[in-house]
């Protein structure tokens, strides 16, 4: 006989994993397809992401969502180079100039790495927020200038150059 209120909970819990999969499951498509040669493996590998998620008994305990999504997905190619590096003459499929990208890191990387993360978030919040939305739509959800001008119902010469501004100040500010 199974529990109502565990059963319930598992249910949210799949609704969530579906929303969460909407929402990050072309980041998490994109992680991949740049680390891997082949790009066959990419979905079962984003599915396989989620799966892991889903078997996590409390997804509320996760402060982070994303950074346990992305972090799930470097463990899932590191596991992958290993599991070929047991077996002579098996290739993970890995680009090997992103290799270094999948090492394990040290605390003080991680720390390095949120720091690091924290003076680029500060820096983008100095931004107008026009020019911050147009850096992000760029540079995060990959759009170009064109699709950018459109969406915001501005030229692309707006776009392009609060484009130079957004760099030029977040190189000034991260230097």
């Amino acid at each position: 006989m199974s529990d109502p209120v565990q059963s319930r909970a598992g249910q949210a819990d799949r609704r969530t994993i579906a929303d969460l999969s909407v929402r990050y499951g072309q980041a998490v498509r994109r992680f991949f397809s740049r680390r891997l040669r082949d790009g066959a493996d990419v979905e079962d590998l984003t599915q396989e992401v989620f799966a892991r998620l889903l078997k996590r008994a409390e997804l509320g305990e996760i402060a982070n969502i994303e950074g346990y999504l992305f972090h799930t997905a470097a463990n899932l190619l590191r596991e992958r180079a290993r599991k070929a590096a047991r077996r002579p003459g098996d290739d993970p499929g890995l680009d090997p100039d992103l290799a270094p990208s999948i090492e394990d890191f040290s605390p003080e990387r991680i720390l390095l790495g949120r720091e690091a993360y924290a003076r680029m978030v500060e820096a983008l919040q100095e931004l107008p927020e026009r020019t911050r939305t147009i850096f992000v739509l760029n540079r995060f959800e990959e759009l170009s200038a064109a699709e950018i001008a459109r969406r915001l119902g501005v030229s692309v010469s707006t776009v392009e150059k609060d484009m130079m501004r957004a760099i030029a100040h977040l190189k000034a500010r991260l230097a």
